[in-house]
C-alpha cells in the first residue's frame, strides 16, 4: 500500500501553502486599495478646496462691484479663509478616524500639509500605475 500517510502530508502541506499565499497576496492588494483610496479622497478634498477658493474669488469680485466697503470685503475674505482651514483640519481628520486600529499604520498624513506631500509623492505614483492598468497581484 505504500506511505499513505505520506501522500496525506504532502497534500496538507500543499493546501496550506495555496492558502497562505492567497491570504498574503490579498493582503497586500487590500492595503493597496487603501492607499489608492487615500489618494482618492486626498484629491476630492484638494478639488473642493479649489472651488471654495474660487466661490471666494467670485463673491469678493461681486462684493467690491456692488459697492461693499474694503473692511466688510476683509472681513469675509478673513472669515471664508478660516472656514477653508477648518474645512481643510475637518477633512484629514475625519478620513484618519475612519479607519480601524489595525490601518493606523497605513495612513501617512496627520494634518493637511502632510497629506498634500503624500498626495505628491506616492499618489502620484498610484494614480498613474492605477491609470495605466497595472495590476497589483
Amino acid at each position: 500500500m505504500g506511505p499513505w500517510w505520506l501522500y496525506l502530508l504532502v497534500f496538507i502541506f500543499g493546501y496550506l501553502t495555496c492558502k497562505i499565499f492567497y491570504f498574503v497576496r490579498e493582503v497586500r492588494i487590500g492595503l493597496v486599495m487603501v492607499k489608492i483610496s487615500h489618494c482618492i479622497s486626498l484629491y476630492c478634498l484638494v478639488k473642493a478646496t479649489e472651488q471654495l477658493e474660487y466661490a471666494k474669488g467670485i463673491k469678493k469680485a461681486e462684493m467690491i462691484s456692488s459697492g461693499e466697503s474694503i473692511k466688510n470685503v476683509q472681513a469675509y475674505s478673513m472669515n471664508f479663509d478660516d472656514l477653508i482651514k477648518s474645512f481643510k483640519r475637518r477633512s484629514v481628520n475625519d478620513l484618519i478616524n475612519l479607519h480601524p486600529p489595525f490601518y493606523k499604520d497605513v495612513v501617512k498624513f496627520s494634518d493637511w500639509d502632510s497629506a498634500m506631500n503624500y498626495l505628491n509623492t506616492e499618489g502620484r505614483e498610484y494614480l498613474q500605475a492605477f491609470t495605466k492598468g497595472t495590476r497589483y497581484d
